[in-house]
């Protein structure tokens, strides 16, 4: 009884979707260790396959990752003329994803999903332990709790996060990933929890609540707005009544104009936009780095949009677009375009546009015939992913391009769920 009972503890744990549910969970800790688990899903894949335990289906749906692949590749190397190995690296997961949920096998999505939950709860746990410890200062033989990096500016709590930095704000608070990422990644398993979780169970709303308080800890504006996107779709799908509706909206418009008007990040960085606009900068209102990103990458685009210049001249391109609208900081730090849809029409022009604008959009037409909790999971995807294109150059990082081609490829795989 013993053997039948651990030999199915075992099978469990090396079931190939529990492979996938591992990667998941570790995508929001460390991108090394998810690196790894990538390469262990692809030698369990060949595994299964020579045993005959599943069979290679290769799914329609998934096409067009592996063709803007095979589009980023080609177009950088025909206008280059040189091929780098970093190009096959950083873009890989267009086509790994695709091929790992292109099989017979009967994917859990509950365990995969789940998992990442699991995972993001990790995260932000290991982000507040180190938070915590990076406050205490040992002064006189005693601790003192101190979160502010410079406190002899006198700047409050809150105002500390926008002029000398607070270990719980930031990018002094999300250590294990960029802030951007860690509010989607946090956005996403809050719309997990909201829709696969039918109950109403006490610990759902506790972890609602942790990853709501570490959106608005990364001081992402971007996660203001992925928040947003899930009260919407929340009231859309569960709240019948359209008094409810109408009140629940305006009081999020009211709590929008409210934190416009008192949050320290929100207002400066929109006095910072206008002052950027109207060219009238200073040291408390410096130049916006998304919006003169934005201005740069437009320009080079204006230019450049019919085939693109590949990825080997896009920094190239950029950099000189920064220095005529004198940008040091873009040029010091090889800022990219912060906003997929720019970035890919700077790499691999209107052929590499289309195709995205295929893989995001043509699948929301389908949501439709998607049945239970699947359809406002999705929904929130495709939702969250749109939005946080126009903030970040989501395919040119790995945290990026392997949540979105991860999690695309899944909801895309059509086999028959448990």
């Amino acid at each position: 009884m013993k053997n039948i009972f651990s030999k199915s503890i075992i099978g469990n744990f090396i079931k190939y979707d529990s492979f996938l549910a591992y990667f998941a969970f570790l995508m929001p800790i460390s991108e090394k260790a998810s690196t790894l688990m990538i390469f262990a899903c692809l030698l369990l894949l060949i595994v299964e396959i020579i045993q005959k335990k599943m069979q290679f289906k290769w799914r329609s749906e998934l096409l067009f990752l592996p063709v803007l692949y095979i589009i980023y590749i080609g177009i950088s190397v025909f206008l280059s003329g040189k091929v780098e190995t970093k190009w096959f690296e950083q873009k890989a997961s267009l086509l790994v994803f695709p091929l790992l949920f292109s099989t017979t096998y009967k994917y859990n999505h509950k365990k995969i999903l789940t998992a990442f939950v699991c995972g993001c709860i990790i995260a932000y746990l290991i982000c507040a332990v180190l938070a915590f410890n990076n406050s205490l200062v040992f002064e006189n033989g005693s601790y003192r709790f101190n979160p502010l990096l410079n406190e002899s500016r006198g700047f409050g709590f809150f105002k500390s996060m926008i002029y000398e930095g607070n270990y719980f704000f930031g990018t002094y608070f999300s250590r294990l990933i960029q802030t951007s990422y860690f509010a989607l990644y946090l956005s996403f398993a809050i719309s997990i929890l909201l829709f696969q979780v039918s109950s109403c169970k006490w610990w759902r709303k506790i972890f609602i609540f942790i990853f709501v308080l570490g959106i608005l800890q990364t001081a992402s504006l971007a996660g203001v707005l992925n928040l947003l996107i899930i009260v919407f779709v929340n009231i859309f799908y569960k709240i019948k009544s359209t008094p409810k509706k109408v009140m629940i909206v305006l009081g999020c418009f009211c709590l929008a104009l409210l934190s416009i008007k008192y949050h320290p990040r929100i207002n400066t960085t929109f006095k910072g936009a206008y002052k950027t606009i109207q060219g009238q900068n200073s040291p408390k209102y410096p130049k916006q780095p998304r919006l003169m990103t934005w201005m740069a990458a437009s320009k080079a685009v204006e230019q450049h949009s019919v085939v693109g210049v590949g990825i080997a001249n896009s920094q190239k391109v950029l950099n000189k677009k920064y220095k005529e609208i004198d940008f040091q900081k873009g040029i010091n730090e090889n800022l990219n375009a912060h906003n997929q849809y720019l970035q890919i029409l700077l790499e691999c022009g209107v052929l590499g546009f289309i195709t995205l604008l295929f893989i995001v959009y043509i699948p929301i037409k389908k949501i439709k015939d998607v049945k239970g909790y699947k359809k406002p999971i999705a929904l929130c995807f495709f939702l969250l992913i749109s939005i946080n294109f126009m903030f970040e150059s989501i395919l040119n990082r790995y945290i990026g391009i392997s949540f979105f081609a991860f999690f695309i490829s899944m909801i895309n795989n059509k086999v028959k769920l448990k």
